[in-house]
């Protein structure tokens, strides 16, 4: 067998020959060159002039899905599933990578490494539509080690080389802690030896790269004539601020008040009270947020903690702007995630809403205790709260600060 490649390291290049080595068979790897796509020998094996391209004896194969599964159907269906069921769930995995995840993920590694021109809003919008597809994921991954069955099948190999570029570049550390099972399933596939063998080791990334992002020019109005002006000096522009940089000061001392709101013995009472009377209201507000779970979420408990966990973790940038306490509550296998905080400024912080990977997948509402008796008694519910109190009507299973 010959298996010809362009670029024998791409995904689908690397798809095939890994799977070739996980079933024990073997082909003569030829690149194939601009120059040799030119000769009569390729044309003649050709139909689509995609690559890769398998030579066998009984004819020739392209697309790497393909020629993955006929290298498992040439070592006895191995990695093919072991019953009916299970083969057309791989197939199922398959195509929903090559209809459903490939399409965003391609469109975020293009701005990422400059690979094609990209609009702002075409990467938000397929970014935003990669981590939910990754959610679901990571939902059908609970308490599953492979996607299909009990052992390693060929749709784990292309599912986690198609997100390998997004995990070394976009999915960062802080999305990944909170897709746990994601995570811990693509660091199984990246460790297995055909992969480290035709790709190298995988490192996921720490933090996301920027993406490179196409210059939209604005429409050029027709110009008028105009007397001509004295020339005036051009100013250095300054960068933006962000939306809690750019407010005046305040007078209310968010650092000192947390460590006499931690230690007061009466946190539901009088230390609100004092919180109240303390509180520069222009510059600072209440808010209430809630978690807006997938289908599947919220069924474990400690699945559920990880996820609020992972979201404190990421917010650790704006604990100088903000203080509150988030909480796991109600029963399984329905669980929700809620919080009590209180934020700088009138607005939510650009540091949450624009840096804060998860802060998408919240529901926000503006508290105003001081006139809304339910708001009041819901911020001395959560800020007073502990592990086994009620807070909106649900038993806490597990609360944490976030100071």
């Amino acid at each position: 067998m010959k298996l010809y490649c362009n670029n024998p390291t791409s995904i689908p290049n690397a798809l095939a020959r890994i799977a070739m080595d996980m079933c024990g068979q073997t082909a003569e790897i030829i690149i194939a060159d601009a120059e040799f796509r030119k000769t009569a020998e390729y044309k003649a094996i050709t139909t689509t002039d995609r690559f890769p391209l398998l030579q066998t004896e009984h004819g020739c194969l392209h697309e790497s899905t393909a020629i993955a599964k006929y290298f498992c159907n040439l070592a006895g269906g191995k990695f093919l599933g072991a019953n009916a069921s299970q083969r057309s769930q791989i197939d199922q995995w398959i195509a929903w990578n090559n209809t459903t995840l490939f399409p965003s993920m391609i469109v975020v590694c293009q701005a990422i490494f400059g690979w094609a021109e990209i609009k702002k809003a075409d990467f938000d919008e397929c970014s935003k539509n990669l981590k939910a597809h990754v959610k679901i994921l990571n939902t059908h991954l609970e308490g599953k080690k492979w996607l299909v069955g009990d052992e390693m099948s060929i749709a784990d190999v292309v599912v986690s080389q198609y997100l390998s570029y997004a995990m070394q570049t976009f999915l960062d550390g802080g999305f990944r802690k909170a897709m746990g099972n994601v995570n811990t399933w693509a660091e199984t596939c990246y460790a297995h030896p055909s992969v480290i063998k035709v790709v190298g080791q995988i490192r996921m990334c720490a933090k996301p790269l920027k993406p490179v992002l196409a210059v939209e020019e604005k429409p050029k109005e027709e110009a008028k004539p105009v007397a001509a002006a004295p020339k005036a000096e051009k100013k250095v522009e300054e960068k933006p601020k962000d939306n809690v940089e750019s407010l005046p000061p305040t007078s209310f001392d968010l650092f000192n008040f947390k460590t006499f709101y931690v230690n007061h013995p009466d946190k539901k009472g009088e230390a609100v009270d004092q919180w109240y009377k303390d509180l520069d209201w222009e510059g600072w507000a209440f808010w209430f947020l809630h978690y807006d779970k997938y289908e599947g979420e919220g069924v474990q408990l400690h699945v559920t903690n990880n996820l609020m966990n992972g979201f404190l973790s990421r917010a650790e940038h704006v604990n100088k702007i903000c203080f509150g306490k988030q909480a796991v509550l109600g029963e399984e296998p329905n669980l929700e995630i809620e919080g009590v905080w209180l934020m700088r400024g009138t607005v939510l912080p650009d540091g949450l809403v624009k840096e804060h990977p998860q802060f998408e997948y919240y529901k926000t509402r503006k508290l105003d205790p001081r006139n809304n008796a339910d708001d009041d008694k819901l911020i001395r519910e959560f800020l007073g709260g502990k592990d086994g109190d009620m807070m909106n009507g649900q038993v806490a299973q597990t609360v944490k600060w976030f100071k």
